[in-house]
């Protein structure tokens, strides 16, 4: 490498997203997908530990003394896969 002379941002974007044999790196796809999620539904549900958004949405529904009384799976709060 150190031959070859400094590698161009574009260079080291394209390598730290491919595999050491230059293949498209799945698990890079993985976590970008994994973020989003946990972008959208910031809290795990205190009754199923599913992602959440939040009851009332963008609140944490382990402070709401009523979630888990009212728990429902299909609230369109929970992310189902």
């Amino acid at each position: 490498m150190a031959d070859e002379g400094p590698m161009t941002p574009e260079d080291a974007e394209r390598a730290h997203l491919r595999g050491p044999q230059g293949a498209p790196d799945a698990g890079h796809r993985r976590m970008q997908e994994l973020r989003k999620i946990g972008r959208d539904y910031p809290f795990i549900c205190p009754v199923d530990f599913k992602p959440h958004k939040g009851s009332p949405i963008g609140q944490d529904p382990n402070l709401d003394p009523e979630f888990i009384a009212n728990h429902r799976e299909d609230d369109g709060a929970h992310y189902l896969d």
